[in-house]
């Protein structure tokens, strides 16, 4: 039994140790032939004979050391996120964002008048304005709101740039100028001994305090005074521009109080204080009014006006040309 040949298997299953060599041949036909007919593909490398493993040999190592294709990667959708509730009125949270608020806009404010770019757009004038807004401060101070809309500007366009700073602070010191000067020279003409006459350099600065203080005091104060009544009809620029313009007719009044005669006095002042008076109610007027249509509280503020301009003439002959 034991030598029994290779196809006798004696009764036994059959041994699958057992090699047979006509497998191997069987299967190197019948390779070539299943992936040809049946997949149309190449026969693998261990289906094909040796001399064909040797030729795709280096077209396999090229393929392995060949760079690999970036991957792109889908970029993810934003994600959406949605308002949270609204807390509503009267709650805690609303009230501590009004508190926190309310402090940082007014510090904003405050900080902003003392930086120099905030006053840079008052002082964008030319001679030419210069001289159109003297003119017109004389000329039309009788007319309602002229002076303020067709010569100042009520806001900045092309032709007409506005209330400015720039005019009211020479002008100012212009009158300090000649009312300090004029007051010295009349009282040196109305002095009987030439010789013990004395330039009084005080009133320079009387006369610094006197007009800085209504030029721009004055109306600081009117503003104030209209924004706590509800009249938040013109900004204190708009203001101490009338105001700064309405002391051109004093410029000549000063001149001609050189004339040592107590009535040409009174004269030349209360003309000079009824035109300065009448430009700034003239053009305050009409913006008070309607702001203030049903309060009547812009008529106590007109008459105000008109008194402080009546203290500023008393001020005025009784302090340098008494």
């Amino acid at each position: 039994m034991m030598n029994s040949t290779a196809g006798e298997d004696g009764g036994f299953p059959p041994n699958p140790f057992r090699s047979d060599s006509s497998q191997p041949q069987q299967q190197q036909q019948q390779a070539p032939d299943f992936y040809s007919t049946q997949t149309g593909a190449q026969a693998p490398a261990f289906a094909q004979p040796p001399m064909q493993q040797q030729q795709q040999q280096p077209v396999a190592q090229q393929q392995q050391y060949a760079p690999a294709a970036p991957m792109v990667y889908a970029t993810p959708a934003p994600a959406q996120y949605t308002n949270p509730p609204s807390v509503p009125q009267g709650t805690m949270d609303n009230a501590n964002t009004g508190i926190a608020n309310a402090p940082q806009s007014r510090w904003a404010a405050c900080v902003s008048c003392f930086r120099m770019e905030t006053y840079l757009a008052y002082f964008d004038v030319d001679t030419a304005d210069i001289q159109d807004r003297l003119k017109g401060s004389v000329m039309y101070f009788y007319k309602p709101d002229k002076f303020r809309s067709e010569v100042i500007g009520a806001c900045r366009t092309e032709t007409l740039k506005g209330p400015d700073l720039y005019g009211p602070l020479w002008v100012t010191m212009t009158f300090v100028f000649f009312l300090a000067v004029s007051s010295n020279l009349s009282a040196y003409i109305r002095a009987d001994n030439m010789t013990e006459f004395e330039y009084d350099i005080s009133h320079m600065v009387h006369a610094w305090t006197v007009c800085f203080g209504f030029s721009f005091g004055v109306p600081a104060f009117w503003w104030l005074v209209t924004q706590c009544m509800g009249m938040q009809a013109l900004m204190m620029v708009d203001w101490i521009c009338l105001y700064g313009y309405s002391m051109v007719p004093y410029l000549p009044a000063t001149i001609l109080c050189l004339v040592p005669w107590h009535p040409w006095i009174w004269i030349c002042l209360t003309i000079a204080t009824a035109m300065s008076g009448l430009l700034v109610v003239r053009n305050v007027a009409a913006p008070l009014l309607g702001a203030d249509s049903q309060n009547n509280k812009a008529g106590p503020v007109l008459l105000g006006i008109l008194a402080s301009h009546v203290i500023f003439l008393l001020v005025l002959k009784i302090a340098f040309y008494e």
